[in-house]
């Protein structure tokens, strides 16, 4: 019996506590019960996976100290913003709130008495927001502010709202929402901070960097977590910097400085770097002092980079230049480089050697940073374009030290050309004997490494963090040996292409004195084509530094070598020439001196002409050398070759040196080509293709060559019947009576028609 009446007992309290907390129910029991849920179970769990999100994020990120950082980590390097985060959590965290949402929401009459769904919302969009779908996120938080919450929720949506439209690029709106926000909060507010940073981004966003510093300062000085603070404070001194107000920028390092362990260690170097180069009134000594102090502490290791950097800024600010680049060496080889600061250490040596006109190698720091730049960007396009700038003179530049090299092993003996290459492949083998020693040590230093620290794959955020640091460094790359090696990767894909189906063969060189040896030049008509093209690659060096660059004590001084080296007729005419040019204005002696010697030499030449007569052969009445072309490719196309050659003969005068003499070079073949047949077009396209190898149109003078050559030299075979009827052939010379038999031929065919 007793037991029976505790059944019923206990279905009484069943039923009664299930019909008391369904979610139409807003009894206190309900109430408590469903607030009591949402909070200890669901939204606990939704927060500590979004807590592991941010985690992951804050120590992932990638800050870019060579722009302005960002105000808020959201996406990482490598992500796409308009995808999904890899970031693991928000995900987890955005299913929490939705389960909170929908299943213990009590909403009656548009009153929601369950006091935790208002959480939800707000995890629910901050979990969007991070997740970057933005436009989802902006709806959650516009939800949230309509369904009238507490004040504190009110204040953080709305703050996050504003994030959210920052991100959709809704400046304007945000500002005006924002602003009145932020003046109004106390600065004891626990929202104070983050509205005045958020405002900041704004500002930032539209490049206001006066206000920005304001609402961020305001933001750093209230901000109670140290993180956070030293992100703001580090900020407000690039905004100060960026505005010239240097003491300001100082005293904001300085500030982070102070906090010493309780900042983020990459904020405390990258301040301690900036208060140094910034500080004027301190010597160089002493500032090179405290970088070296900061660099030599073990606990900076994993900074070095960073302060070699930094190092090799201040010797380049004191002209010390040759230490400069030895610390940027350095900094290039560390092991703990980041993107951002390889990409700036290129680009600063390369323009650096780009200035001092030392194109060469200013050209090979360009190669080196090509591959690292994301190539959609606009910082890609205008690199790419000052390399593609250089590339006539890296041709013609690696053309003289190779023909240089070629020519100094043609004046030795035989047996002096042993001993130079002996010498050669013991230095070589020396170098690759330190490499391979280098390489050893590295690799034992990393498995030492490995064998000190946990397992790494027993650790989620860890496994998470080393994927994300690898996408946002390498990207998505093969799995296969010297991965990091961008060349053998392009031969890999080349190799793994299913389109591409030739097949490589393997040559073993056996590296001995006497293989090279023989690969030397024998004869003299090799000898004498190596000889040439030194020369003319001299010239066209000595033309383009002249031309397009502008760096004329260059370019004197390799039209000078290429007068040493005896040149022929037509390259030392032209050289004399640009000589004249170059010194007519800065020394009226020197330019005399080459004047006279052209003149005296060659006078025949149109370049002698334009000297000795300059009134008769000016080109005032035209304004430009592509306007001359025009005129010149006009006469082509009207079939007046003679009057074209005349024309372009002018031109390359007017026209030496410049952009346009290639396809001036290539016109004149065609016309010649027209004129005298096409052996004497093979032949001008042979010297323009050598002359101007570096270039669009040399390119196209070897592939008019090569189908030249597979129709066999366009001989004609037999004879070939088309549209015509007659043939009357004149000579050159018998332009009038050609005419004139045209006339009396066309009257004869009216009268006969007629």
């Amino acid at each position: 019996m007793s037991n029976r009446l505790g059944i019923s007992w206990f279905l009484l309290l069943i039923s009664f506590h299930f019909f008391s907390c369904s979610t139409t129910n807003k009894g206190f029991l309900n109430r408590e019960y469903r607030s009591l849920i949402s909070k200890y179970n669901i939204l606990f769990n939704g927060k500590e996976s979004f807590s592991i999100g941010e985690t992951i994020l804050e120590e992932a990120f990638e800050d870019n100290f060579y722009d302005l950082i960002k105000v808020e980590p959201i996406n990482l390097r490598g992500e796409n913003i308009d995808n999904s985060t890899i970031v693991p959590g928000f995900d987890r965290a955005e299913e929490k709130a939705v389960k909170a949402i929908q299943k213990h929401s009590i909403r009656i009459d548009q009153v929601q008495y369950n006091r935790q769904i208002d959480d939800a919302y707000l995890l629910l969009g901050k979990a969007r927001y991070f997740d970057r779908r933005f436009f989802p996120a902006l709806e959650a938080f516009n939800f949230l502010l309509k369904s009238g919450v507490n004040r504190f929720n009110y204040i953080e949506g709305k703050i996050w709202r504003e994030k959210t439209n920052i991100r959709l690029k809704n400046i304007e709106l945000a500002i005006g929402n924002l602003r009145p926000l932020a003046r109004s909060l106390m600065n004891n507010n626990k929202f104070f901070s983050l509205a005045n940073a958020t405002l900041a981004d704004a500002f930032l966003n539209i490049k206001q960097l006066d206000s920005a510093s304001f609402y961020i300062r305001r933001a750093a000085l209230s901000e109670p977590k140290k993180s956070n603070k030293a992100r703001y404070l580090f900020l407000l001194g690039q905004i100060y910097e960026s505005l010239g107000e240097k003491d300001s920028a100082i005293w904001s390092f300085n500030e982070i400085i102070d906090l010493k362990r309780k900042a983020p260690r990459k904020f405390l170097i990258q301040s301690i770097i900036k208060k140094n180069l910034l500080n004027d009134n301190e010597s160089f000594e002493k500032k090179s002092a405290s970088l070296k102090k900061t660099l030599k502490n073990y606990e900076n290791e994993p900074y070095e980079h960073f302060l070699n950097r930094a190092l090799a800024n201040l010797n380049f600010q004191y002209e010390k230049d040759s230490v400069a680049l030895e610390f940027f060496k350095t900094s290039l080889s560390s092991k703990y480089l980041d993107n951002y600061t390889e990409v700036q250490n290129y680009k600063d040596l390369a323009n650096y050697y780009f200035k001092k006109g030392d194109y060469l190698m200013s050209g090979n720091y360009y190669d080196n940073l090509l591959p690292i730049i994301d190539k959609s960007s606009v910082e890609f396009k205008k690199i790419k374009r000052k390399r593609d700038n250089l590339e006539e003179v890296i041709s013609y530049e690696n053309s003289v030290n190779t023909t240089d090299s070629l020519i100094y092993l043609f004046s030795l003996t035989e047996k002096e050309q042993l001993i130079y290459f002996e010498t050669y492949l013991k230095q070589k083998q020396k170098k690759d004997s330190l490499k391979f020693n280098k390489e050893i040590e590295r690799k034992k230093s990393q498995n030492l490494n490995r064998s000190k620290t946990s397992f790494y794959f027993y650790n989620p955020n860890q496994i998470s963090k080393g994927k994300q640091n690898y996408l946002s460094r390498w990207g998505n790359r093969p799995n296969v040996d010297n991965w990091r090696n961008v060349n053998l990767l392009l031969n890999y894909n080349l190799y793994n292409d299913p389109l591409n189906e030739r097949q490589s063969k393997i040559r073993i060189i056996n590296e001995t004195p006497n293989s090279y040896l023989s690969t030397l030049p024998k004869t003299k008509k090799e000898k004498d084509s190596i000889l040439l093209i030194n020369q003319t690659a001299y010239l066209q060096l000595g033309m383009i530094y002249k031309e397009k660059f502008n760096d004329y004590p260059l370019a004197q001084k390799r039209l000078e070598k290429l007068l040493e080296l005896n040149p022929v007729d037509e390259l030392k005419v032209q050289a004399l020439y640009h000589l004249f040019r170059i010194n007519e204005k800065k020394s009226s002696i020197e330019a005399n001196k080459f004047k006279t010697e052209l003149i005296d030499l060659y006078p025949k030449t149109l370049f002698a002409q334009i000297l000795k007569d300059p009134e008769n052969n000016n080109f005032d009445g035209i304004v430009t050398s592509e306007s001359l072309y025009k005129k010149a490719l006009d006469l082509f196309k009207n079939q007046k070759f003679k009057e074209t050659l005349k024309e372009l003969d002018r031109l390359s005068v007017f026209a030496s040196g410049s952009e346009l003499e290639p396809k001036i070079s290539l016109l004149k073949a065609f016309t010649i080509g027209r004129l005298y047949g096409t052996s004497t077009l093979k032949k001008e396209l042979e010297i323009l293709s050598k002359t101007y190898s570096a270039f669009e149109e040399g390119s196209e003078a070897k592939e008019l060559i090569k189908k030249i050559e597979s129709f066999n030299d366009l001989e004609e075979k037999g004879i070939i019947y088309k549209n015509y009827k007659w043939i009357f052939p004149f000579k050159h010379s018998e332009l009038e009576e050609s005419n004139a038999f045209y006339e009396a031929l066309k009257k004869e065919i009216f009268s006969i028609n007629s």
